[in-house]
């Protein structure tokens, strides 16, 4: 073999050599997240009322769909302020309660939220989110979940 040859397979080795360094074994590494697959879309990714006056109540929605290949059990939850309100509003068609009901590969429903500003929070901006959490329905174990922010001000 020539020594051109020779060095080319060397030098072709070294990644191969180098990436076998940094390879660590899967039960070496703490399980300390749960892996999800993504399978939950929101669009519009986040709930942006901008600025609303005082004093006026607004809705607004995001639909959420199952993007995977099989069911999964699904709950929408919240974390707003107070101008905000989430659950059984108009046009709302996610579970609001544990444990969620059963949404099929490629069916959404829509989140709804409110937001009626009050004049104590006048000109600051509030900030919450959704949270779409899915399971799967057979074992219970993780599939996703999907942080929806929200924003809104109050104006006078």
């Amino acid at each position: 073999m020539g020594r051109t040859k020779r060095l080319a397979i060397v030098l072709g080795a070294i990644p191969s050599l180098a990436m076998a360094l940094f390879v660590v074994s899967v039960n070496d590494v703490p399980a300390t997240a749960v892996t999800t697959r993504g399978v939950l879309v929101a669009r519009p990714a986040e709930v942006d009322f901008h600025t609303k006056r005082v004093g006026t109540e607004n809705y607004k929605r995001t639909k959420i769909t199952n993007s995977g290949t099989a069911a999964v059990l699904l709950v929408v939850t919240a974390g707003l302020p107070d101008d905000f309100g989430y659950g059984l509003l108009p046009g709302q068609t996610c579970p609001v309660f544990s444990p969620g009901e059963v949404i099929a590969a490629g069916d959404s429903c829509y989140a709804v939220v409110r937001f009626s500003p009050t004049e104590g929070f006048a000109g600051w901006q509030a900030v919450g989110s959704l949270t779409a959490t899915a399971t799967d329905p057979i074992t219970s174990a993780a599939v996703d979940e999907l942080s929806i922010p929200v924003v809104g001000e109050a104006v006078l």
